[in-house]
């Protein structure tokens, strides 16, 4: 009976540190089988619980950072020696064909591969023609990064 209820509370102290994969996270680790929520990031793990990397927010810190139709919420994947694997734009309310024209131009593979601090001072062009959405999705970039560097 002892060794039941032993098993049951590890069970109840492992489940909530391993959760189920939001979607957004799979868009930028497709191998991902299990997170774990830390403070400054979400450590993403694979099926044998090798780090695969880290994914970070950009909300809150990107609260108010507005485009043209609002905030463009990102998800900054990295990999585990914490270079800039992939930008993942969030749900949000600006007009498609102005997204279209940011992710047609690059702009969120500007920052692949990059360190962090170099990720941070990189400058990136806004995109012609969606001038307010690629400038808010520049700064909602560099408020998630400003969230993980000390």
């Amino acid at each position: 009976m002892k060794k039941v209820i032993v098993l049951a509370l590890l069970s109840l102290m492992i489940l909530p540190v391993m959760a189920q994969v939001p979607t957004e996270i799979t868009k930028a680790f497709p191998k991902a089988k299990s997170i774990k929520k830390e403070t400054k990031w979400t450590v993403v793990y694979d099926a044998q619980k090798k780090v695969l990397g880290y994914a970070v927010y950009s909300k809150p810190a990107s609260n108010g950072i507005k485009g043209y139709a609002g905030e463009t919420p990102l998800l900054v994947a990295l990999n585990p020696k914490e270079r800039v694997q992939k930008v993942v734009l969030l749900d949000n309310n600006e007009t498609p064909n102005f997204l279209q024209l940011v992710i047609d131009s690059g702009l969120l593979d500007s920052w692949n591969g990059m360190k962090l601090k170099r990720a941070r001072k990189h400058e990136v062009d806004v995109v012609s023609g969606a001038t307010y959405s690629s400038r808010s999705i520049i700064r909602s970039f560099q408020a998630a990064i400003n969230t993980v560097i000390n």
